[in-house]
């Protein structure tokens, strides 16, 4: 769990948000239980690191964030089939970056 926290913290240094998917979140959290655990236990998580958590049920994709890093006049985009015309880059622990958009 201490790996995985550290990956989020090192992503949230670079970029606002950190998308976690859900190979990577069966590692703490493994798929044998039953999804509204499974979330729970995210949440749990994510309020003991200070970070605010959104879920993506396509597949069970975790984006979090800083509580105070969402902006009312910004809209989020999560780019699910990584056709988004970006680099599409990926770390090594699987999570994806993603861009902020603006209008």
């Amino acid at each position: 769990m201490r790996k995985l926290a550290d990956l989020i913290e090192t992503e949230l240094q670079e970029q606002e948000i950190c998308a976690v998917y859900n190979s990577h979140l069966e590692r703490v959290w493994p798929r044998s239980m039953s999804l509204s655990r499974r979330k729970q236990q995210i949440k749990r998580f994510a309020k003991q690191h200070d970070l605010a958590v959104t879920f993506y049920d396509v597949g069970l994709c975790a984006i979090f964030e800083k509580p105070n890093a969402f902006s009312s006049d910004a809209n989020r985009v999560l780019v699910l089939d990584g056709h988004d015309g970006s680099d599409g880059r990926q770390n090594r622990d699987g999570a994806k970056r993603l861009r902020k958009r603006r209008n």
